[in-house]
This record gives C-alpha cells, structure tokens and sequence, in this order.
C-alpha cells in the first residue's frame, strides 16, 4: 500500500498500520487510543464519510512544550540520533514496534493528488516534509502497533537546514489545511481519500493539530496529527484507530497525543541542546 509518508507512510509500517486498523475494526472494538482510555470505544458500524468534518473536535492537553522552538537554532541531528529519540512501547505500553522496520529515507517526490486542488497540494507536500521544497536533510518514521484492537502510533522527526525552514513548512501546512477540506491519493491497491480538520487549540506559529478520516478502499479510520517545531527538526506524532464521534473518548484520544507529543518534543530538545 502506498499513502503519504511524513504521517500516513509510504510503502512500510504506518500504511501497514492503517489497514490493520481497518481490519480490526471490522472484526472487534477496542479503546480510542493507548493507554488513556479506559473503556472500550463502541464499533461505529456505519462511520461518517471521508468529505465529512468531524462532529466532536478532539480537546488535547495543552502543555508547556507546545510551540517549542527554544532558544537557539539546535544542532543538526543524524538519522541515527533520530532514531533514539522516536517514541516506544515504553512511552505507551501494550503497543509494540521493530526498530529494523523504522524508514529513514527522505520523501523528495511529490504526490499527485486525483482530487483537492492547490490547497491540498499544499497542505500534503508539508505534512510530507517534501525535501524538494523544504531541504529536508534527515528524517525517520517509525510505525507502533496493537493490531487486535486496531489501534497505531506514527512516530516521526524530520531534520531541516534552518530554524526557519521548519516554520515555513509548518506555516505553509496551516494554510493548506484551511483551504484543504477533502483530498484524493489514487495508488497502486485504489484510492485513499483524506478529510482534515484543524484542531484549534493547536493551531499556532510553530504548532499544527488536525485530525482526519481517512478512507482506504471504502474503509474508513480516524488519525489525529500534532507536529511541533523543535528548532531545527518538525516532531509528529500521529494516532490511528477506529472512527469515534464519542466526546470522550476524543477527549482521551487528545489526551494521548499531546503526551506522546510532549515526550518526543523534550527528547529533541535536549538532543538540539535547546532550552
């Protein structure tokens, strides 16, 4: 299966993840996201349409590592140093991961939308980290699953050249996200059809939270994005599970972001020597 990379990924794991989740959730319900939740989340038998905003918006953590570009610009960290910083299944546990599988290459060809217009392109060559546009240098995704419940975490750190690089990038996918409501990806196994929308607590200079239905093959699922700039790197974090208009669950589900997020955002700080 082949989707976006920097969050929906390329040909490995997080698209791996993505069907998984869908698979699991035609067979069994679960928890919305990790260890936050505590009950079981009802299966949506007939869940909203990938062109439909959600009706309940996630209501995240804000925290102090939000926005966190710190002082100095940081240094420039390695593919290897990346990978030590990238989230576990001692961060969440109960999910688990292959370091071998992690995917260090650089996204430096843009995806051809089938539909989503300008905007669009936008919004996916920044979530995307496109090299081409951005100068992206290094950067590392790694995929953390819990296959039974259907449930995904996407970890990734992109390198830029420049400090301000990474807020050109995540400032040119703020704009893309506002004017992007519905997108279409047409890939080797069909279509994969995506419907952002900000979370707009985390719509900030240096911060971007959406979430999206993201429908593979007529299936849908529900991914909740955060991505911060850390002086010269972009954090994301990205949680995948079964679609849910449950206010608590969504709650829970922001919850866990923005904690996975803060715990990848202070790992590269300290790395970049960033106050």
């Amino acid at each position: 299966m082949q989707a976006m990379r920097f969050g929906i990924k390329g040909s490995s794991a997080t698209a791996a993840l993505a069907a998984a989740a869908l698979t699991a959730t035609a067979c069994t319900s679960g928890t919305v996201t990790g260890s936050a939740a505590s009950t079981s989340a009802p299966r949506v038998s007939s869940p909203p349409p990938a062109t439909s905003s959600p009706i309940t918006p996630i209501k995240p953590i804000t925290s102090a590592v939000s926005s966190a570009s710190g002082a100095g610009s940081g240094v420039t960290l390695t593919t290897d140093q990346i990978s030590k910083l990238l989230l576990t299944d001692k961060d969440d546990p109960g999910y688990t991961y292959d370091p071998a599988r992690d995917d260090k290459s650089v996204k430096d060809t843009p995806e051809v939308l089938t539909a989503g217009g300008s905007d669009c392109q936008t919004f996916v060559d920044a979530e995307e980290a496109l090299s081409t546009k951005y100068g992206t240098v290094a950067q590392v995704d790694r995929a953390l699953s819990k296959v039974a419940e259907g449930h995904g975490i996407h970890s990734s750190v992109a390198v830029l050249p420049t400090e301000e690089k990474g807020l050109t990038m995540l400032a040119d996918l703020a704009a893309g996200l506002k004017g992007c409501k519905s997108l279409t990806l047409t890939q080797s196994d069909g279509p994969v059809t995506m419907a952002p929308s900000a979370i707009p607590a985390m719509m900030r200079e240096g911060e971007v939270g959406f979430i999206s239905y993201v429908t593979i093959n007529g299936n849908t699922i529900l991914m909740a994005f955060e991505l911060d700039h850390v002086g010269k790197a972009v954090s994301e974090v990205v949680l995948i599970g079964p679609t849910t208009n449950d206010e608590k669950k969504l709650e829970q589900m922001g919850s866990t972001l923005g904690r996975l997020s803060d715990i990848q955002v202070e790992r590269l700080k300290a790395a970049q020597g960033i106050n």
